[in-house]
């Protein structure tokens, strides 16, 4: 077993943070270079764009979380996950539960997926340049549930739990995991 846990290490975090940030700027800047090549955007002001980025953002955020809780839900077999507030940030875990890896990984991956969509969805009907400025930041958000699912490379990873103290990556079944490995086979 081995644990991935991003908030226990300030540095870390600070760290974390400057790349995530990163990542918004190149987004931006590759989301524009796109979509002045396939239509044309109706450009506001930069302070627009960063107002209407940060609250749209904050509404994608909360869209983001409540979409890992229909995911855990829906891949725990109704199951009712935990919310908690770390470093400011309301994140939802699902401890002593334990997923395959493509179950995690369509937990992880289905709010950047399915919120991207409906945002270009939106964005080629209304070109406003502040959903670009959402879109990014909700991309920047997502590089942490990437981070989370370096742990899947790990070829004898089997069982993922997603506690409140971190992401455990089990490379053989935990003496609690037993039940769900028999429930597996059936």
């Amino acid at each position: 077993m081995f644990k991935i846990d991003l908030f226990s290490n300030k540095k870390a975090v600070e760290g974390f943070i400057l790349f995530q940030l990163t990542i918004v700027m190149i987004s931006i800047l590759i989301s524009y270079k796109m979509a002045y090549s396939m239509t044309h955007i109706i450009e506001q002001n930069i302070i627009f764009n960063i107002i209407f980025g940060i609250v749209g953002f904050a509404v994608v955020y909360f869209l983001h979380e409540f979409i890992h809780n229909i995911m855990f839900r829906v891949m725990s077999k109704g199951n009712k996950p935990t919310y908690r507030i770390k470093s400011g940030l309301i994140t939802t875990h699902m401890p002593n539960v334990y997923f395959k890896k493509w179950q995690y990984m369509t937990i992880m991956l289905a709010p950047l997926v399915i919120i991207t969509s409906v945002l270009l969805v939106i964005f080629s009907y209304f070109a406003y340049s502040s959903i670009i400025f959402i879109a990014c930041f909700h991309i920047g958000y997502c590089v942490m549930d990437m981070y989370f699912l370096t742990g899947l490379l790990n070829k004898h990873v089997q069982l993922i739990e997603d506690t409140e103290e971190g992401i455990k990556f089990y490379t053989q079944a935990p003496a609690p995991a037993q039940e769900f490995r028999t429930e597996l086979k059936s």
